[in-house]
């Protein structure tokens, strides 16, 4: 499958990551640096493929070296700003290679860089050059042994990784023992255990300064990552950057198994991305979360990322996303912005949490056309064990949900939370629906109040009855039990200006910005999107597929 075209026109500020991605490429070459070119033509090359050797120099396109293993060995003895260059349209066996390159001569100043070239033989049709395992391993190994010591400064880029028999180690890339100032760009990984493994650290060398023992400022951009047999990025680290990538058919079918796994760590962003097909079952149904997280975790970002399910083919263990807590030590996660996703035909739970401080859910737009319900969104979506923090100021508002049956909005955990401004539609009429399920005492909440649902039967709130009866209670003096106006169940935009939802959102607790970054004036819409009148025209579906 392709990837889709997404249009998502997001509203921010440059942060430190993408400081750090300006400054990956536009790195400074170090003085004097030497690139060496590389060119094999096993199984998969191109038809023109010339193969070169490794008694060559390698540091002309016209005389490469052959092999993988000259490369990585080369590698681990380059000076800063050095770079190792595979020919396009060239198919490499990795062998038995360990697979390691570590480097500490490279840096964050002097990086070294391993992608492809243009071969003198080529005609202009030529691929990214395929780097092929045959049984388990590495395709590239950054861990070195013993306590940690601070290396990186790495950049791997257009590059068509494949393993056709890995085993419970066969990882396209893995860090270990303190990794940094890493980037991964256009980059191909199929059919590995793991397609990337950032993972933990033995102890610090003594006197090593810069050792932390975590991974931090790592970027992740344009990759594809598919048929993974557990985890497709699994791990984390200060500073990472998730964006652009592609993801299909990571897991094995079990809930244990994602497309994304973060772990842990700080200042994360997650953008962008399409994910699909989340650890397939035996009857290709997706059984696990699509995008989870667990572990200790501040300013984390997830936004404008398509996550979806084929009708049929997701069964209860199959989420959208996921930030909760599921480990035996203790567990938070404060300041998360889960904003602009959509989510589609995924089960159980579209959006969840737990244990999350100072967290923000809005503009999602949900969709969920399976045969059961589903929960839009879910606080908690797992309960918080020992230790774990408990949630407190939870603003969910401007989501835009469209679902058969279930819940549309569960807040049951903690303090100082608001609901606002979320446009509902329930399609089936069941007595089991409700739109909000907000069950603890009202002095546990800050706000609920200008949301609107349609509905046919259930309840309005979860063990309190229709709109009026949760009106008696005193909330939602402002909320409307109404059809929202949708266009239609695949395009949750305002259908016209006198749709529901239109101007009947909280003036001053709805988000600045909708969906696609518009700004939302003095009498903001409820959901997801900002009504613009005679401009909705000329804006394009969401998603072309």
């Amino acid at each position: 499958m392709q990837r889709s075209g997404l249009i998502l026109i997001m509203g921010g500020v440059v942060t430190a990551v993408a400081l750090l991605i300006l400054s990956q490429q536009n790195s400074q070459a170090a003085p004097l640096a030497t690139t060496y070119y590389v060119c094999d033509c096993q199984p998969g090359a191109d038809g023109d493929c010339a193969a070169g050797s490794d008694a060559n120099s390698g540091t002309s396109p016209g005389a490469p070296w052959q092999t993988y293993e000259k490369a990585r060995t080369q590698f681990n003895s380059l000076a800063g700003g050095d770079e190792i260059r595979f020919c396009q349209g060239g198919a490499f066996e990795l062998g038995s290679s360990s697979g390691q390159w570590v480097n500490s001569s490279c840096s964050s100043t002097f990086q070294c860089t391993v992608a492809d070239y243009a071969p003198p033989w080529a005609s202009g049709d030529e691929m990214r050059p395929i780097l092929q395992r045959s049984g388990s391993g590495y395709g590239f190994d950054l861990a070195d042994g013993g306590n940690a010591s601070a290396d990186g400064g790495y950049i791997f880029q257009n590059l068509d990784l494949r393993c056709t028999a890995c085993g419970s180690s066969g990882w396209a890339f893995f860090f270990y023992n303190d990794v940094n100032d890493v980037l991964i760009d256009n980059v191909r990984m199929d059919g590995f255990d793991i397609g990337v493994h950032l993972a933990g650290s033995n102890a610090c060398t003594p006197g090593d300064v810069a050792c932390n023992g975590q991974n931090d400022r790592v970027t992740l951009r344009n990759l594809t990552i598919l048929n993974s047999g557990h985890q497709g990025v699994l791990g984390g680290a200060n500073d990472l950057l998730i964006e652009n990538s592609y993801f299909e058919n990571n897991g094995d079918g079990s809930m244990f198994d994602h497309n994304i796994y973060i772990s842990g760590g700080s200042r994360m962003t997650i953008r962008h991305n399409e994910l699909y097909r989340s650890s397939l079952d035996g009857s290709g149904s997706c059984g696990g979360t699509s995008l989870v997280g667990h572990g200790v975790m501040t300013d984390l970002l997830i936004e404008g990322n398509y996550v979806h399910e084929d009708i049929g083919k997701a069964n209860q263990g199959c989420w959208g996303i996921a930030i909760t807590p599921a480990y035996s030590t203790a567990e938070s996660f404060s300041n998360v912005t889960i904003r602009g996703n959509r989510i589609e035909n995924v089960g159980n739970t579209a959006i969840g949490t737990a244990s999350c401080q100072n967290c923000t859910i809005e503009n999602n737009v949900i969709i969920q056309n399976q045969g059961f319900g589903v929960t839009g969104v879910s606080v908690p979506a797992q309960l918080p064990g020992a230790g774990d923090a408990i949630s407190q100021n939870i603003v969910i508002r401007n989501n835009s949900i469209w679902t058969n049956t279930g819940t549309g909005i569960r807040l049951n955990e903690g303090s100082s939370h608001a609901i606002v401004s979320n446009a509902i539609q329930a399609t089936s009429a069941t007595s089991g629906w409700n739109c909000l399920d907000a069950t603890m005492a009202t002095g546990n909440y800050n706000v609920i109040n200008h949301n609107v649902c349609g509905y046919s039967a259930g309840e309005w709130a979860n063990a309190v009855g229709d709109l009026a009866a949760w009106q008696v209670i005193g909330w939602g003096i402002n909320s409307i039990a109404d059809v929202p106006g949708f266009v239609s169940g695949a395009d949750l935009r305002p259908g016209s200006e006198t749709a529901v939802i239109v101007n009947a959102g909280s003036p001053g607790l709805s988000s600045q910005t909708d969906f696609n970054g518009n700004g939302r004036d003095s009498l903001p819409d409820v959901g997801a999107f900002e009504w613009l009148g005679a401009l909705e025209k000329l804006f394009l579906p969401l998603v072309i597929r």
